[in-house]
């Protein structure tokens, strides 16, 4: 015989409710009596009793598909390590995980990419959509056939899709607009923007958050120009070198400088660094960033790299695999944004700051 709630229940000292929030995940229920709960569950076997109930009533796998531009971007790999966590922990549940990734932000690339899933026995999907009539097209038609989509890392406007798990982009470009004004103190100051694509929407938000931060509160810091990068570092120290020529020309010079600092938006930050640095240009040129990647830990310990402002990868890689596994098993119905923190990170704290932080 099966291990019941009712015995969980009697065992920990509390309610079948209470016994019921812990093993579900839902909201009511103290930290530490959750974990009393899920221990003794895990001690009776209630988990494995679970799953194969579930796979009872599942002939095939329950399977999740996963597409997301990161190749030659080291900001997915913890956002990767936390997908597999959560499909480890969710294994014994018969749930299968696929992948299908790419590099840069092609339309046409993801379209066939999300198909590959769908044609693999996909019964839902976590994507890094990018912000294209085709693809908005695409999750319409897959809403259809009822095949629930989330968004995750960035949303899409106006599309079909079950949730979004990620970074308030809006307010972590005001964030950053915060930081450059307080830095700049009253001068008059010229920002240089490197966005990684103007066809995903949380870069452009990144923009339109500084944008309207900087023309409310802090009108003597004007952005001069934007350049796309692919979050690429190949392709933003290529324009960060060639933007700041003139200046490394003329020794670093102050009034040779055509910006005072650099805003990224998304990827390519260890490659704007290096230019930064080769012009001379360190700690001259302040550098505002997002994430904090193996490539950008001896820039940030260094003080090439101002600030940076993290948004738990991590979770954006676990979280989506738990809500869709849950949708499926039971349609359970997430909130419709599940918003990460913003965490500014800088040469002092960078020990003490995690570089992703378990779900």
């Amino acid at each position: 015989m099966g291990v019941s709630i009712k015995q969980i229940a009697e065992i920990a000292g509390v309610s079948r409710g209470t016994v019921d929030r812990a093993l579900n995940d839902r909201p009511g229920i103290k930290p530490e009596v959750k974990q009393h709960v899920l221990e003794i569950a895990d001690q009776l076997g209630y988990r494995s009793n679970r799953a194969g109930k579930l796979l009872g009533l599942h002939k095939a796998p329950l399977t999740i598909g996963i597409q997301m531009p990161s190749d030659g971007n080291d900001f997915f790999d913890a956002i990767l390590e936390g997908q597999r966590k959560a499909g480890e922990e969710l294994a014994d549940f018969g749930l299968k995980l696929h992948w299908r990734t790419m590099k840069g932000f092609s339309p046409e690339k993801q379209l066939q990419q999300i198909d590959e899933l769908i044609e693999l026995g996909a019964q839902a999907l976590a994507i890094v959509p990018i912000d294209h009539a085709m693809i908005s097209d695409k999750l319409a038609e897959l809403d259809e056939r009822k095949i629930p989509v989330v968004t995750f890392n960035t949303d899409i406007g106006g599309a079909k899709r079950l949730c979004y798990v990620g970074n308030d982009y809006l307010r972590s470009g005001s964030t950053a607009a915060g930081l450059l004004g307080r830095l700049a103190d009253g001068r008059n100051w010229r920002i240089l923007v490197l966005t990684g694509s103007v066809s995903m929407l949380g870069h452009n938000q990144r923009i339109h958050g500084f944008h309207s931060t900087l023309k409310e509160h802090y009108s003597n810091v004007k952005v001069i120009d934007i350049f796309e990068t692919e979050d690429d570092d190949v392709q933003a120290y290529n324009i960060t070198r060639e933007f700041f020529a003139p200046a490394a020309a003329a020794g670093g010079r102050e009034q040779m400088l055509p910006a005072d600092a650099v805003y990224l938006t998304a990827g390519g930050t260890a490659g704007c660094c290096r230019a930064v640095i080769e012009a001379g240009l360190a700690g001259r040129v302040k550098i505002i960033s997002f994430d904090r990647t193996p490539s950008m830990e001896q820039f940030l310990e260094d003080r090439v790299i101002t600030a940076s402002i993290e948004q738990e990868p991590y979770i954006q890689g676990y979280l989506p695999i738990k809500l869709l596994f849950d949708y499926l098993l039971d349609n359970t119905r997430p909130p419709a944004c599940s918003w990460t923190r913003n965490e500014i990170v800088i040469s002092e704290n960078m020990n003490q700051s995690a570089r992703f932080t378990a779900w």
